[in-house]
């Protein structure tokens, strides 16, 4: 972990100000960039009073965003301590149009300028808090590129104590786009978990699943999605968690991009969902949202493509996590845990444009206890 900009006031004094922090230097392996604001009872700000908050990462002249609001006063978290606002930007990674070799950061791929910043904006009250930015470095995963429905870039985000409305910029490059997004949320109410755009066209929604008593997970998807940088927007009701992840594919059928999807929840170990009617050339994907059981692990011949830690009060730790399967692994998606996890998981098929490419040896080319396999940053906040 790096200190980007140490804990300082934050103080807007006016309503429409704006706070914007001195650029920061990051370095080329950077995973995530995480925004802190207490809102305890001595920094709370108005009821009313609203911020919004954007992490924005430049590379090379183009701009990568992660942004979130929050409304003032006191927010409480499902198990009754007062939580601060956090925002964590899972900065993307994938191949970038270099098609073999190994995923880069996007740092690693900066030929020259390479440095982000941090927004503050209070539409409508004055604030009087603190602001502190974290920086987490970690290599990409290490899986090769393969030709038939191949991996092409991930992006997550999570938000703690926001409104509801959480974005972040994706970027898919080549042919026979697709682009699944799994949404988790927790400390919420009954009904669905809302929407979700890409580049400001609607998806098609897979599942969406409350279980428990507060907590839910959706799945999404989109065929033929612009190239280029692109605004994801997840809409939930309010709650204090809100967690996305997002992954694009090249080589997926554009007429009939998915199969049947399916999903499960439980508390015993592992979760585990069974997709049906899974081809050989097909990619598998799942979206994880687990409580309280520990990290969890990783089921068989499955590759991690996204992972968030998501801590609300104390006792109320939460995972998101994305993989995918080779469609020669049978379509069984399964993450272990400690025996005491609350969880629901979703999965479901991604259909190859045309047969042959690689192989599931290369799809899950990777080494279990290789940290650069499923590097995991965990980040604690009181």
């Amino acid at each position: 972990m790096t200190i980007l900009h140490s804990r300082r006031s934050l103080a807007i004094a006016r309503a429409a100000g704006r706070f914007v922090l001195p650029p920061l230097i990051i370095l080329p392996q950077t995973s995530h960039i995480e925004v802190r604001i207490p809102r305890d009872a001595t920094r709370a700000f108005g009821g009313a009073d609203r911020l919004k908050i954007a992490i924005v990462v430049e590379c090379d002249g183009q701009e990568f965003r992660c942004e979130g609001q929050t409304t003032g006063g006191t927010r409480l978290g499902s198990g009754g301590a007062a939580l601060q606002y956090v925002l964590r930007y899972g900065l993307p990674y994938g191949f970038f149009e270099v098609k073999e070799g190994f995923p880069v950061r996007l740092g690693e791929r900066a030929k020259g300028r390479y440095q982000a910043r941090v927004e503050v904006t209070s539409p409508d009250g004055s604030i009087d808090s603190e602001i502190e930015v974290l920086g987490f470095e970690a290599p990409a995963p290490r899986i090769a590129f393969h030709s038939s429905i191949a991996f092409d870039a991930a992006s997550s985000a999570v938000e703690i104590a926001g409104d509801g409305v959480l974005s972040l910029s994706h970027t898919s490059t080549g042919s026979d786009l697709a682009v699944f997004a799994g949404v988790n949320t927790a400390s919420g109410t009954g009904g669905g978990l809302g929407s979700l755009t890409y580049g400001g066209a609607g998806t098609t929604e897979l599942w969406d699943a409350l279980y428990g008593s507060f907590s839910g997970h959706a799945g999404y998807s989109l065929a033929g999605q612009a190239t280029g940088a692109q605004t994801v927007t997840s809409t939930v009701a309010v709650n204090n968690e809100h967690a996305l992840g997002v992954m694009s594919f090249t080589g997926v059928d554009q007429t009939t991009p998915v199969g049947t999807p399916a999903t499960a929840t439980g508390t015993a170990s592992p979760a585990t969902v069974p997709v049906g009617g899974v081809g050989a050339d097909d990619l598998v994907v799942d979206n994880l949202h687990s409580l309280f059981g520990g990290a969890p692990g990783i089921g068989a011949d499955q590759t991690q493509r996204y992972a968030q830690d998501v801590y609300g009060d104390a006792g109320d730790q939460q995972y998101l996590k994305g993989s995918t399967q080779p469609g020669t692994a049978g379509g069984v998606m399964s993450w272990t845990n400690d025996g005491t996890a609350e969880w629901g998981i979703g999965a479901v098929a991604f259909k190859a444009a045309a047969a042959g490419g690689g192989t599931a040896l290369e799809e899950s080319e990777y080494h279990p206890t290789d940290p650069q396999t499923n590097p995991l940053v965990v980040s604690t906040w009181g």
